[in-house]
């Protein structure tokens, strides 16, 4: 019987209907799991702990029957009612081939603010002979991944990015990215074609630029915003500062620049650090003060702690798959995955991990809301 005080509230989730639309890459002849369960399998063995594929097939051979019967496996025995899981090849030949673009989608939210994009290298997919797997995606503030692309050898991000947002309307959105995106064609592409805002961080990779701002009358100007905060030994404040740019820049839409001072005292030596960090925005002050301008870079941030959670939770730059998409759409899973132990109210992910685990065949499903 399933615990009724085990499981916090996590809303509705209308996997099962998005999943079913997915174009499925394998030939209808032979057939015999849906897309449906077979990635299903994969993400709830994931949320117990599973952090490669030879993992996720164990967890399916494991799962008793009123697991496979949650998660829809096919009936091996209709006389029984006896349900199949998804072997771990089947597993593997799904996660190789599906299209991890369309997967990505599953988790778009249907409302989008805010847009932060970044890069990740899968450091244990390289080989000898072969770089890395680097992807790039697009991410809200709350971490909900709005889409997924990998970055070709021989390119960069820059020319992935106008391929990331294709499809994704983000008209009136603000999209935030760091440096390496701070370049006048991708201004354009946001504004003019996508409909987009931006705040993009300035550093010396764009030398004019970062001359041009930094040289603005940043002693002259007030400060707008004040944050302060205490944890982890350190005491931080920092405080924004934002200058009108008109007729100061050619940067295309650039309307506003903006400098964050971070102050850091270790509370256990007393040592003092500070850093100073300068962007520039298509937002008008009448849309953003100087203070949410503040918390967007700050937020922007934050997908470095994301990425690190990937990384030491899920084990991301540990694992070892390479072959086909598969590198992509475990990258997606794990996404996926964080989101929902980000809603269980545990203090941490790996809190979040083992409270799963303790139940391992019943807690992820009810995790993601099958019944």
């Amino acid at each position: 019987m399933r615990p009724q005080s085990a499981m916090p509230a996590t809303g509705p989730v209308d996997l099962l209907g998005k999943l079913a639309r997915l174009a499925d890459p394998r030939s209808p002849r032979g057939r015999r799991h849906s897309m449906a369960s077979v990635l299903f399998c994969a993400l709830c063995a994931m949320l117990a702990g599973a952090r490669h594929l030879r993992a996720i097939g164990q967890w399916a051979d494991a799962a008793p029957q009123h697991t496979l019967a949650r998660l829809g496996c096919r009936i091996s025995c209709p006389a029984l009612g006896v349900r199949t899981a998804p072997s771990p090849a089947t597993i593997r030949r799904v996660l190789l081939a599906l299209d991890p673009e369309a997967l990505a989608a599953l988790a778009r939210p249907d409302v989008l603010e805010v847009v932060a994009v970044d890069g990740k290298t899968l450091r244990g997919s390289a080989t000898p002979a072969e770089a890395a797997v680097h992807l790039l995606a697009a991410l809200t503030p709350d971490r909900r991944l709005v889409a997924q692309v990998r970055v070709p050898a021989g390119t960069s991000e820059i020319d992935a990015l106008a391929v990331l947002l294709d499809g994704v309307d983000l008209t009136g959105v603000v999209v935030t990215a760091d440096a390496l995106h701070t370049q006048t064609d991708t201004a354009t592409h946001l504004v003019e074609k996508l409909h987009a805002d931006y705040v993009l961080t300035v550093k010396r990779n764009q030398k004019t630029l970062f001359s041009q701002v930094k040289a603005l009358p940043w002693a002259q100007a007030p400060t707008l915003a004040t944050t302060r905060e205490r944890g982890h030994g350190r005491a931080e404040t920092r405080t924004v500062k934002a200058i009108d740019l008109a007729g100061r820049t050619d940067f295309p839409h650039a309307v506003q620049a903006v400098r964050l001072r971070r102050h850091v005292k270790d509370l256990r030596t007393g040592k003092v650090s500070w850093t100073l960090a300068y962007a520039v925005t298509s937002l008008e002050v009448e849309r953003a003060d100087a203070a949410r301008i503040g918390a967007l870079v700050r937020g922007h941030w934050g997908i470095e702690a994301w990425h690190h959670v990937k990384d030491v939770s899920l084990g991301e730059d540990g694992c070892k798959v390479r072959c086909g998409h598969a590198p992509d759409n475990l990258a997606v899973l794990r996404a996926l995955a964080l989101g929902f132990l980000g809603r269980l109210g545990q203090d941490t992910v790996p809190d979040a991990i083992r409270w799963v685990s303790y139940e391992a065949f019943i807690r992820p499903l009810d995790v993601i809301g099958l019944r």
